[in-house]
Order: structure tokens, then C-alpha cells, then sequence
């Protein structure tokens, strides 16, 4: 179980380092776009066509973020094959769909990489005939781990996850609001529950690393 659990945390960790240069070159093109922008009640208009285009190269970034999380959070836990479904299920967690048309974004493509990552291992796993194993990382594990894990999402765990991520939206805004420390502390303890922050204490000062 230890082990597992280490192996989810560096697992998030490697997503994580895959999806901030992502991060980065969409928000400095977004950035970018709006130098020269017209401010309006609304937000800024961006009028130039070449800052246009820069926007939407910063949009594109933001949109691929998620899915780049998911896709290599997969990857870290089954291989290449993990990529397919990691991405496709990162997508649909950062998009509306389904009845209730509502998305479960960052934390939603979290879970889903993970258990993309650990279903197509399971499947990597298979006995299965000689003349199937060339087909299977380009069309079994694809088809098979999207369709099902897809089917998942969008009918049994989208609207729990949208319920949880709201509540914690909701509670880290009143810690907010409330105490500037304890809000704080929160997202610290946060950090360091996914192993990304540690406090290494250095004469009399604690270092955050």
C-alpha cells in the first residue's frame, strides 16, 4: 500500500512538471496579448490582430494544461499506452459533458489519470493471443481504457467530483476571508500532503523548497 501511494505521488509530481512549461507559454502570450489592450467595464478588448492571435495562443496553453496533467500522470503509472486515455480524459474532465453539461477540471483530470494509469496497466497485464500483441498499445488498450473509464466519468463520478471541488473552492474562499494565516496554512498543508513542498530548516529561518 506504501508503495502505491509513493508511486501516486511521483506520478502527480511528473504531471505536475509536464504541465508548467504549458502553463508558462500560455500565460506569457496571454500576458502579451493584452499590452495595448482598451480597458473596459467588462475586462480588457483586445482590438490589434497580431495581440489577437497572441491570445489565442495563450487560450490554447490554458486549454491543454489539464489534459497534458492527466495524460502524463498516466503516463508516469503505465507507459506510452497511459498517454491516449490520459489525455482524452484529462479533455472531457476540463469540458462539460453529459446531462448535467457541468466540468470537474484540474482535480477531475487528476483522478482520471490516475485510474487511466493504473487500468491500463492492468490491462498491459492480459494473456492474450501473439498475433493480438502488436494491435494492442495502438487499438485494444486505447478503445477499451477510453470507452470504459469515459463511461465512468461521465456517469458515475463527474458530478461528485464537481460537488467536492466546489465545497473546496467554497471553504478555501471563507478561510480566506476569515484568516489570511489559516488560509495559508491550508493550502501548505495541501502542498506538501502531494510531496511538492518541503520546509528544510536552515539556521533560524525555514527555507521553503
Amino acid at each position: 500500500m506504501n508503495k502505491e501511494l509513493k508511486r501516486i505521488q511521483k506520478s502527480l509530481m511528473k504531471g505536475i512538471s509536464y504541465m508548467v512549461p504549458v502553463i508558462v507559454a500560455g500565460g506569457v502570450l496571454l500576458a502579451f496579448s493584452f499590452i495595448g489592450g482598451t480597458p473596459t467595464k467588462s475586462g480588457y478588448v483586445i482590438t490589434n490582430p497580431f495581440m489577437q492571435t497572441l491570445n489565442l495562443l495563450g487560450n490554447a496553453g490554458f486549454a491543454m494544461m489539464v489534459p497534458v496533467l492527466g495524460a502524463y500522470v498516466a503516463y508516469s503509472i503505465a507507459g506510452r499506452p497511459g498517454l491516449t486515455p490520459g489525455f482524452i480524459l484529462g479533455y472531457i474532465a476540463n469540458n462539460p459533458i453529459g446531462n448535467t453539461q457541468v466540468k470537474a477540471g484540474f482535480l477531475g483530470a487528476l483522478l482520471m489519470g490516475i485510474l487511466a494509469g493504473y487500468f491500463v496497466r492492468w490491462m498491459k497485464s492480459w494473456k492474450i493471443p501473439t498475433m493480438l500483441k502488436p494491435i494492442m498499445p495502438v487499438l485494444i488498450i486505447p478503445v477499451i481504457s477510453v470507452l470504459v473509464l469515459g463511461l465512468f466519468y461521465v456517469y458515475v463520478i463527474n458530478t461528485p467530483i464537481v460537488i467536492f471541488s466546489e465545497w473546496i473552492l467554497s471553504v478555501l474562499n471563507s478561510l480566506e476571508n476569515a484568516n489570511i494565516i489559516l488560509f495559508a496554512f491550508v493550502l501548505g498543508l495541501i502542498a506538501r500532503l502531494i510531496g511538492g513542498v518541503r520546509f528544510v530548516k536552515r539556521s533560524r529561518y525555514f527555507v521553503l523548497r
